[in-house]
């Protein structure tokens, strides 16, 4: 390949990966962007204090408030969490950092082993109003 455009074969194929790279990084950007902008115009944005209250006849203070501050991470400036979001399908949060991450610092935060969350209920959603139930269930 490198032959074809006057370079050394090992430049081309950096050249052709770095390409790729670039590529699959702007299609990820967009991709995320495009969810963002098609949540956002689908349902308010919710003030800290807004989503708090949202969540309180499903989870305590303490979990609204830890899931608020991980999940703004992942959506400002463009949104802000909102009970309903589906963390995975909507907001696009990798699921191994909602399946090991989240669970584990919740569970640093409260003094006990993340393995001792219960297992995810059958049926339920990804949604952060569900994810707020399951980690007031405690250690089992």
């Amino acid at each position: 390949m490198g032959e074809a455009f006057g370079i050394p074969e090992w430049l081309a194929m950096l050249l052709w990966v770095a390409t790729g790279l670039i590529v699959a990084m702007a299609y990820g950007y967009w991709s995320l962007k495009r969810s963002h902008e098609r949540v956002a115009a689908s349902r308010p944005n919710l003030a800290k204090d807004q989503f708090i209250a949202a969540m309180a006849p499903d989870c305590t203070d303490k979990v609204s408030r830890f899931l608020w501050d991980q999940a703004i991470q992942y959506v400002e400036p463009r949104l802000t969490p909102h009970p309903d979001d589906d963390l995975i399908l909507d907001l696009k949060i990798d699921d191994d950092d909602l399946a090991m991450d989240w669970p584990r610092e919740w569970a640093e935060r409260e003094g006990f082993h993340h393995s001792n969350l219960p297992d995810w209920p059958d049926g339920w959603s990804s949604t952060i109003r569900n994810f707020g139930r399951w980690l007031d269930m405690g250690p089992q």
